[in-house]
């Protein structure tokens, strides 16, 4: 192999590489859009969470990211370590469906936790909140074009999920057509990112 083989086989290994990069952190906003739409339960477009997981990973996104717990940035650790610890015999309890013991089971522990997950309900936003906090993140889109993928980050697979999907889009050109049109009603700031956020809150590693 000459020296020129050698230069086209090294930027080939670069291209290479680069586009595995650009693979691995496409996967990465993937993820980080999808499991706050599906399953934290955050109400934006996957296209926007998308787009905002890329700005947080390229540090171009400076404030709270959209989160369960906004305008704070997570459950505040006092809530966090108020989860009640389970300190009866594990041998008295009958087994959940997935074999272990089902410690609701003990009425004592229940009303314990029951009343912890109503803690961690009190701190998450209210959904009558979620265009006066969200609204904000619709304003660059057109939500007219977005298919139901860039919604919902998949294809719907049934009639429920089409659904979903249809009363999202719906909600969310709502809320976008309101804000542009009163604009006084919302909240357009950016709510930064504090220091003090890592003694209050249980914030994500690397938060700051």
């Amino acid at each position: 192999m000459n020296a020129q083989q050698q230069q086209k086989a090294i930027e080939a290994l670069d291209r290479q590489r680069e586009k595995e990069r650009k693979q691995h952190y496409a996967m990465m906003y993937h993820l980080g859009a999808y499991m706050k739409l599906h399953y934290e339960g955050v109400m934006l477009p996957y296209k926007v969470l998308y787009d905002l997981e890329k700005a947080e990973h390229e540090k171009t996104f400076t404030e709270v990211p959209p989160n369960p717990y906004y305008p704070n940035p997570a459950i505040t650790l006092k809530t966090k370590w108020s989860m009640p610890n389970y300190e009866g015999d594990y041998k008295g309890l009958p087994l959940n469906n997935s074999g272990l013991p089902d410690l609701k089971a003990d009425i004592e522990y229940k009303k314990k936790y029951e009343e912890y997950e109503q803690r961690v309900k009190s701190e998450k936003m209210s959904v009558d909140k979620w265009g006066y906090y969200y609204a904000r993140f619709l304003l660059p889109y057109n939500l007219l074009s977005f298919t139901d993928f860039d919604f919902w980050g998949e294809i719907p697979k049934d009639d429920e999920a089409k659904a979903v999907v249809a009363n999202l889009r719906a909600a969310c050109v709502e809320a976008q057509t309101d804000c542009r049109e009163h604009p006084e009603e919302y909240n357009l700031e950016p709510i930064p990112r504090l220091e003090a956020h890592k003694t209050i809150y249980d914030v994500p590693y690397g938060y700051i």
